[in-house]
């Protein structure tokens, strides 16, 4: 079989096992409560604003994950594929993702200005899920984060689509779905990222597999504390005032 010819079965091999990755993740999150709208449009106030205030750290501690894959990176161009993650959390000539999540916040009012550093509302199981996400960087090579990275970076169209579902049942419209906008159409999965996973599919394909796989669990997982959490929220609050 020629080198060319090779490469095209890979590519098709791989194609196909992203269709059923995303078909098997999306099949297993849409059976956890807080992606059911008919569930989440009955919120109260009170866990609208827990939900706005918890998902700000899930997303917002990234950084720690992109630094930790930068400072590993082996050559220039995976550095380059961790700063183009970075360039467009910036914004670009518009507002960085940052900003759009205050908008979204303030729709519910909440205001997060100073979240990062006062860490209010940095639950213990949000905690946790970031401090794994490192300890997994640092136990595992290159192969396995640049697997991590590439499936991480594929979720980003698939779990802000749900998100998106979430925060229009609560009530967000206009200006406040904005963040969910841009990472909707965002193209992480793509260029610079997509080359090099596709070059570890067809020299590792175990690992790429494997990888997937357990970042489709992980994920999973957390959003199912998140849910438990919120779902949660108004039991906790009613035994602290009792």
């Amino acid at each position: 079989m020629s080198t060319r010819i090779a490469h095209t079965t890979s590519a098709i091999d791989l194609q196909k096992f992203l269709v059923t990755w995303d078909k098997n993740y999306q099949k297993k999150i849409l059976n956890i409560d807080i992606f059911n709208r008919s569930l989440t449009q009955h919120w109260s106030k009170e866990q609208c604003q827990f939900f706005v205030k918890v998902l700000y750290h899930i997303r917002g501690h990234f950084d720690s994950f992109l630094w930790y894959m930068g400072n590993f990176a082996p050559n220039y161009k995976a550095k380059q594929m961790i700063l183009k993650n970075v360039h467009d959390e910036f914004g670009m000539n518009g507002l960085s993702h940052e900003q759009l999540y205050f908008q979204f916040a303030k729709y519910f009012d909440v205001d997060l200005t100073y979240e990062l550093l006062e860490e209010a509302s940095y639950v213990n199981f949000s905690k946790e899920y970031i401090r794994n996400q490192l300890l997994w960087l640092r136990k595992n090579d290159w192969d396995h984060r640049l697997a991590a990275f590439a499936a991480i970076e594929r979720l980003d169209n698939v779990d802000y689509l749900n998100l998106r579902n979430i925060a229009e049942s609560i009530g967000a419209s206009g200006k406040a779905l904005t963040f969910f906008n841009v990472h909707i159409k965002a193209d992480h999965f793509e260029g610079i990222l997509l080359a090099a996973f596709q070059e570890l599919w067809e020299e590792k394909p175990f690992i790429a597999q494997e990888t997937f796989n357990f970042i489709s669990d992980f994920q999973t997982s957390m959003w199912k504390n998140l849910s438990d959490e919120i779902f949660n929220y108004n039991k906790k609050q009613a035994r602290v005032l009792s």
